[in-house]
């Protein structure tokens, strides 16, 4: 099949950037969140369940997201968009149920922590998929 994306060098920075966003917020986050689980238990696992989780699945997202518009069309882009937005509230009600009844985490600083998280990299998502698919139809 043809490549829908540019390839250029101009493109891979682009997606390059948004690559660099997820893998220093993880190492940050690995680099809090580990000290913290010797030193508070609790603490730390809201950091790696609270940060880390949400980083790693909108990650995955935006892979499955630049291979969907490489091999595919823009409207098959769009389908997943959609349903990712139905797995990631499926994965949110599950993290939270884990931390809050399950592993007994503080609520009142564990959601919020997961809910933030989870929308900023949602944004960030969404400027992705954006740039993408605009990238792609400008072409």
């Amino acid at each position: 099949m043809a490549s829908h994306l540019d390839w250029s060098r101009e493109s891979v920075k682009f997606r390059a950037m948004y690559k660099k966003i997820y893998m220093y917020s993880s190492i940050l986050t690995f680099v809090v969140g580990q000290p913290l689980l010797f030193f508070n238990l609790k603490l730390g696992t809201t950091v790696f369940l609270g940060i880390l989780a949400p980083i790693i699945m909108s990650y995955v997202n935006i892979t499955v997201i630049t291979k969907l518009s490489k091999e595919q069309s823009n409207e098959m882009t769009f389908r997943f968009n959609i349903a990712q937005f139905f797995f990631k509230t499926i994965f949110l009600c599950l993290i939270t149920f884990i931390g809050v009844k399950v592993i007994e985490l503080n609520f009142k600083i564990f959601v919020p922590t997961l809910c933030f998280t989870w929308f900023v990299f949602h944004l960030i998502e969404g400027f992705y998929t954006n740039d993408l698919i605009k990238k792609s139809i400008d072409k």
